[in-house]
Formats: C-alpha cells, structure tokens, sequence
C-alpha cells in the first residue's frame, strides 16, 4: 500500500512577490509591456501600480503604504530630484530605486538606439514622433517597438534592474 494518498491535494506554497510603483501613464504602460515578456513562469509575481504623477516623494510615500511584497521597486524620472531624506527612508525600507535621466522617453529612446535629443520636452516630442501619445499609454503598443529579443539583447543598466524584478531573490 502506497504511502501517500493520490487524492490529497498537494501543500501549495507561496510565490515570491515584486512590486514596481511607477510615476505616470508612459512607465506603467512599458512595465506592464516587459510584464507580459518576462512574468510567465519566472515564480515571481509582480504587480505594477501607477502613482498617477506627482513628487518622488510621494512615489515614496505610495510605496510605504503598500507593504507586503518581497521586493519593491521605485521607477521614476530623474528630473525631480528626490530628497536624501526620502532615498533612505526608501532604502531602510529595502526598496529599489530605479531613475531615468532625464526622462523615461529618454530612457526609451536609447532602448531604440536614437540619441538622447537633449531637455525633457524635447525627449518627449521625439517619442511622440514614433509612439504618438494616445498609443504610448497603452501596453500592446510597446510589443511592437520592444520585442523580447531587443529587450534580451539590450545591457542598459536600467532596464536590467526592471528584468531583475521577474527573478526569484536568492
């Protein structure tokens, strides 16, 4: 006789969970595009949420009140600089700090191979020239800019912090 029970269901064990708390509309829609490239079967489950703009502070601040993840990560622009004061209250509370400089458009712009074509709003006119606004907020869109092979293929140091939130902590 068998010692086990072939009708007992197996002990289900918990995954692990990440969470990236992004500034805007452009960063959630590119999170939830590298989201639907890298999530199946890598045993993390990670949620995006949208902080709808404002400071890093309160990006900070909306990354606090969600406790209960393994792992956080903070994605935002570098163009507001964020207090030292709230970088170690981030840090203290193990969350990841991801920037991009200027912008995230800058950051998108290079994934593409373009130049950085200077200040903020100019990273965002040239954006809008391939990915027109009502489109850029909509992850669908990035599969076709963004294939999982330039995404394999790419080095830049912020993007390989974004995929490391879809590997299991060691």
């Amino acid at each position: 006789m068998s010692r086990s029970n072939p009708h007992k269901l197996k002990r289900r064990s918990t995954r692990a969970t990440a969470q990236i708390v992004v500034e805007g509309y452009t960063e959630a829609a590119f999170c939830k595009h590298l989201k639907s490239c890298y999530a199946r079967d890598c045993g993390v489950a990670v949620e995006i949420h949208n902080a709808r703009g404002g400071s890093p502070q309160d990006l900070v601040k909306t990354a606090l009140q969600r406790s209960g993840f393994d792992r956080t990560f903070l994605f935002f622009d570098a163009d507001v600089r964020l207090p030292e004061t709230w970088a170690t209250k981030a840090r203290g509370a193990g969350h990841v700090i991801v920037t991009t400089s200027p912008c995230v458009e800058a950051f998108l712009l290079a994934l593409l191979g373009q130049p950085r074509t200077g200040d903020t709003a100019a990273c965002k006119r040239a954006l809008d020239a391939i990915l027109p606004p009502p489109g850029k907020y909509d992850p669908k869109n990035y599969a076709r800019l963004y294939p999982k092979e330039l995404l394999d293929a790419s080095q830049h140091p912020t993007l390989m912090v974004l995929r490391s939130a879809f590997t299991v902590p060691s």
